[in-house]
């Protein structure tokens, strides 16, 4: 009993306390616990206590609310959203915050603040706005984009814009191209530029939109909106912005060159290298142009780039290549003795090549393979030959036998024995191993008589020098019998 009462008295207190101060709500407010989410909210209030008493009320709630269990504080909640006074509705979502958090919060208590940015309080609605970054429902981009629509003070809209530069989604394309010529210029751009990474490129929206962006620039100075009107516009457009690649003001200069960048417009960028802040942009240009005249150009500047910088570019070009052009760009690697990054590149390449025909992953496969082998890496060589067995519905005779020697090389013969099970393919290699790796070829001599002796022809006898006799008895050790 004594255990009961200790857990309810903060429950008590809490009670005791909002009806000493006259902050309850009429008893027509209490039968109606879900939260409206409306602006009307306030109209019920018959009157509102002083402000001394409302602070002492949210001291209390502060203080005696984390004292309280999650399923009492899950049953109030939705009563504490509801308040008609707006501090304790901006306390509720700070609670519903914590709770999230601590993933307690359950996703009708989510939705219920984000239909709070609707309330007819500025205080509440900025509260839930704050926490839009922790919430995670289906449906929040739709209803922020509403909610932004006809959003009325900047503070709020300022973090709703922000909310969709972090969170780009099509859905906010119109609202925020209403914010583009308003105080709210520069995180609209921002947030701008976030969307176009997700939206595929359409010629007829881009030249409508660039209108606002230019509308906008007469009345605001925002950096920003040179890198719209680089992504929007059209090459002729481009060409007019590029003296600005000298402009004095930093902000300028580095607005448009983030736009040649994005748009893979990196010619200009490259006259202007002696300008060390345009190097980054002009390595960026290059990756999202991703052809192969990119790739070569991007090799010209591996001394002054830096190195881990340099091979990520690379890598993102060659995967974007066909294979044709992957193929010749690998042989440009090869002549620079890069062949860390090819192997790279080729092994990605060859795992997400499922897009490409059979015929192009036929052709990596065999630039893959030997590269891997002559690497000390046949075990991870055959490990991809037998993850993407489909290539074999085209019968290569040159990519069996680079999987047989891959098997041989990585002592996987029940796998070479599934590609190659005539004896003289195995007496080939083993010929080659003499000379390559002796002890090696002991094993494959080995493997030859345990699973081919009755097979064989005299020939291929007398090349093994192999007695009439049993052989396995005679010239093997009881280690090498073991063998697996």
């Amino acid at each position: 009993m004594h255990v009961k009462s200790t857990k309810t008295r903060p429950i008590i207190a809490l009670t005791v306390a909002v009806m000493c101060l006259g902050c309850e709500s009429t008893p027509k407010d209490q039968t109606d616990n879900k939260p409206s989410g409306t602006r009307q909210i306030n109209t019920r209030v018959d009157h509102m206590p002083s402000l001394a008493m409302r602070t002492r009320l949210i001291e209390a709630y502060k203080e005696l609310w984390p004292l309280i269990s999650v399923d009492q504080q899950h049953k109030k909640l939705p009563t504490l959203l509801n308040d008609p006074l707006h501090e304790l509705r901006s306390f509720g979502i700070e609670r519903i915050s914590v709770l999230n958090r601590d993933g307690e919060a359950t996703e009708e208590e989510l939705q219920t603040v984000v239909s709070l940015l609707a309330d007819v309080n500025q205080r509440v609605r900025l509260s839930a706005a704050k926490i839009l970054p922790e919430i995670n429902l289906s449906n929040l981009a739709q209803s922020v984009a509403s909610y932004l629509a006809n959003e009325e003070d900047e503070n709020v809209a300022s973090l709703e814009i922000i909310y969709f530069r972090d969170n780009p989604n099509p859905v906010a394309i119109e609202p925020i191209l209403a914010r583009i010529n308003t105080n709210l210029a520069a995180e609209s751009a921002d947030t701008f530029v976030s969307l176009l990474g997700v939206i595929p490129r359409s010629s007829e929206n881009y030249s409508i939109w660039i209108q606002f962006i230019r509308d906008a620039k007469r009345l605001h100075y925002v950096p920003t909106l040179l890198t719209l009107e680089v992504i929007l516009g059209t090459d002729k457009d481009r060409r007019l912005l590029i003296p600005m690649l000298k402009d004095n003001i930093d902000p300028t200069r580095l607005s448009v060159a983030r736009g040649f960048a994005a748009v893979g417009y990196w010619e200009p960028l490259l006259e202007r290298i002696e300008d060390p802040s345009l190097m980054p942009f002009t390595v960026t240009a290059l990756q999202n142009k991703g052809d192969l005249e990119a790739f070569k150009t991007l090799l010209t500047l591996r001394s002054e780039i830096k190195v881990a910088d340099w091979d990520t570019a690379a890598l993102r070009i060659l995967k974007s290549l066909d294979t044709r052009s992957l193929l010749l760009a690998d042989d440009l690697l090869s002549g620079v003795g890069e062949t860390d990054l090819r192997l790279n590149i080729l092994v990605k390449v060859w795992k997400q090549s499922e897009n490409r025909s059979l015929v192009a992953r036929i052709a990596i496969a065999k630039r893959t393979v030997p590269l891997l082998n002559s690497n000390g890496r046949e075990d991870e060589a055959l490990l991809l030959l037998e993850e993407h067995k489909d290539v074999y519905q085209i019968k290569d005779e040159e990519l069996l036998s680079l999987h047989f020697e891959t098997a041989i090389l990585a002592s996987s013969w029940d796998s070479a024995a599934d590609v190659r099970s005539d004896p003289q393919s195995w007496v080939n290699a083993w010929q080659t191993m003499k000379i390559r790796d002796p002890a090696a070829a002991v094993v494959i001599r080995q493997q030859i008589i345990q699973r081919f002796e009755d097979l064989l022809t005299e020939s291929q006898r007398q090349t093994l020098e192999l007695e009439e006799a049993s052989v396995v008895t005679e010239e093997t050790t009881t280690e090498q019998e073991v063998i697996p």
